[in-house]
Formats: structure tokens, sequence, C-alpha cells
């Protein structure tokens, strides 16, 4: 399955920017004002913002408001929800109001170089390939010290790597790098998809909650011939985990699950026997770091705790299975 795309080079690059939020008040402000900036530097393109809120407690919402309001550049938007339903469904619900042909998912811990979609709307326009269908820059950490991504390296064994995460970061090795590159799939942490394939494919897993759907979602991607863009001198600046770190082990516990869901759903039967023993390896490292980290978050009350996240985390797993079967069948049919 393949869609039909008039050449970029005639298009206008409009963009829908899509930040999820969950009491991001101390973090926003920096993302707006990055992101203003990188809008005020591509004149050519027009813009909304989508702030989809997650039942925040604190400030953000008013803090968001009080900082676009300023740049009549930024048409805006806001969804309020009443809960946490997690990222994968507010960034769903904010393509679902998406005007432009491109969304752009910015977290709202990371902020971007003034160039980035100067650069971004640039590679749109001279890829001539409609199986492109997603667009990545160069993620740093927050003091752009080292490497938090340069997309995804996709292991069959069960893992997913963040390429180049964790080394030394120098504008030579960016300056080395062709202009752009095909990768594998990339983290959303800040990204650009073509509105049209990823509505096409289903979105993102919203049972995933958190955590992985970016890599199921570039899965799936791949399983229909759909490609990644890495563009190396669209940098930007991540904290992370500004949402999860106020969650206990909230992040081992989806993880554990979610790598579950995505095997489940994604492998074909020789892909899954013929890796039966690293998939089985990865998996048991889930569990020994949910263990861990439970054991570390809550010390002695571990003993009540780390039998009650074993139990939600694995028993969710249990009662999503017919659920991921589904699913499962749902894109072998897409897949023909």
């Amino acid at each position: 399955m393949k869609l039909k795309s008039s050449s970029p080079l005639l298009e206008k690059i409009n963009f829908s920017v899509i930040i999820p939020n969950y009491n991001g008040s101390q973090y926003l402000s920096s993302c707006l004002n990055s992101l203003i900036q990188a809008i005020k530097n591509c004149p050519k393109s027009s813009f909304e913002l989508i702030i989809v809120d997650n039942g925040s407690k604190d400030e953000s919402l008013r803090i968001a408001q009080n900082i676009v309001k300023k740049f009549s550049i930024l048409n805006s938007k806001y969804i309020t929800l009443n809960t946490n339903y997690g990222f994968a469904t507010a960034v769903n619900q904010g393509i679902n109001q998406a005007q432009y042909p491109w969304v752009v998912l910015l977290n709202n811990d990371l902020t971007m170089e003034t160039n980035w979609f100067k650069l971004i709307s640039e590679n749109i326009k001279k890829n001539l390939n409609p199986n492109i269908a997603t667009f990545f820059g160069t993620v740093l950490t927050k003091d752009g010290t080292k490497f938090e991504s340069q997309g995804l390296d996709f292991k069959i064994n069960g893992k997913c790597l963040n390429i180049s995460n964790g080394l030394n970061y120098s504008k030579s090795i960016i300056q080395s790098l062709p202009s752009s590159k095909l990768v594998w799939g990339a983290s959303a942490s800040l990204i650009v998809y073509k509105k049209e394939i990823i509505k096409k494919i289903g979105l993102f897993d919203e049972d995933f909650f958190a955590y992985e759907e970016d890599v199921d979602l570039s899965f799936r991607l791949n399983h229909l011939g759909y490609k990644t863009l890495y563009v190396p001198k669209a940098i930007s600046y991540h904290l992370g985990g500004g949402t999860s770190n106020k969650m206990g082990n909230f992040r081992n516990r989806m993880d554990a699950k979610n790598w579950i869901y995505l095997i489940i759903k994604n492998y074909s039967a020789t892909q899954y026997w013929s890796n039966f023993i690293g998939i089985f390896v990865q998996r048991s490292i889930n569990f020994y770091i949910l263990v861990k980290n439970t054991i570390k978050e809550y010390g002695s009350l571990s003993i009540f705790y780390l039998p009650y996240d074993i139990i939600r985390t694995y028993g969710e797993v249990l009662i999503k299975l017919p659920k991921m079967f589904q699913k499962r069948q749902q894109i072998k049919k897409l897949i023909k």
C-alpha cells in the first residue's frame, strides 16, 4: 500500500505543532519561546500550535496562553483532558484536530535551535520520495554536551537504541555528516510526520500510554515501506524525563509491558521464534529493572509495592492479550 503525493517542491510546507503536557509549568516557557523563534525564522510556512493538556494541576495552560497571545504569527488551540490519558492519547487528539499536512510532535521539556524549521522545511521540499513520511533532527542533552538521539536503531532481538545516545557532541561531527540520510525510525520527542500517512496506519497505539509508542509506530511505517529522513543540522535540546521522573517507577512499568505489546502486534512468527532467546533475555532485563527500581524507589515499603507493581504490569498484559492479537490481524490486513 502506497500513498500518492505531488512533488513537495510545489507545496507550501505548513506545520501543526502538537505539545502534550502534564504538569509541565516549569518547562513550557523555554519550550514555547524557542518554538516561536524557530517559527519566525521560517516565514514561508504557516503554523498552528495545539497544546493537549493531560489533566494538569499546575499553571501550565495559563503560562502557555500568556506566552502565545503575544505573538500573532502563531494560531493556537488548547485541548484540555480531564485526567492523564498518556502521551499516545494526547498526541492522537492533537493530530486529529490538526489542520495542516505536516504534524510536529514536541515534548514540553525540549528546546530547538532557531533554524530547525527552516532546515526541516527545506528537506521536505527537496524530498521527491513519497515514501519518506517522517523527518527528524539531532537531539542533544539539555546542556548540549552529548547526543541523545540521531534516530532509532532497532534490534530484532527486542530492543531499540537511540543512535549515538550518550556520546560526546561536537559541531565537527555534525559537519562531517551528509545533509540528510535515512534511518530506521525516530523518537517522538521532536519529530515531523506526514499526517495523511500516520492517520492511514492508525496513529499511535493508545494502549501503550507512554514509551515505545514511537518504536511501535516506526515498526508499522517500515512494514508499509515508509522511511524516516534524518537531518543532522536541525538541532534540539532535551531535558528528558521531565514528566516521568516525577512518577516513581512509571517508566519501568511502561517499558516492561509495552515491549510485549509491540512484539505481539508486529513480529512475524519467523521473527519471533528465530530470535526467541534474545527476546527472552531482553524481557527478563525489563523485569529485573522493574524490580530493582521499585526497591530503590520505595525502600522497605517495596515489600508491599513490588508485588503490586508486578501484578498490575503483567496483569494488564494478560488482560489485553486478545486486543493485541486483534491489532496484529489489523496490521496484517493493512500490509496486504
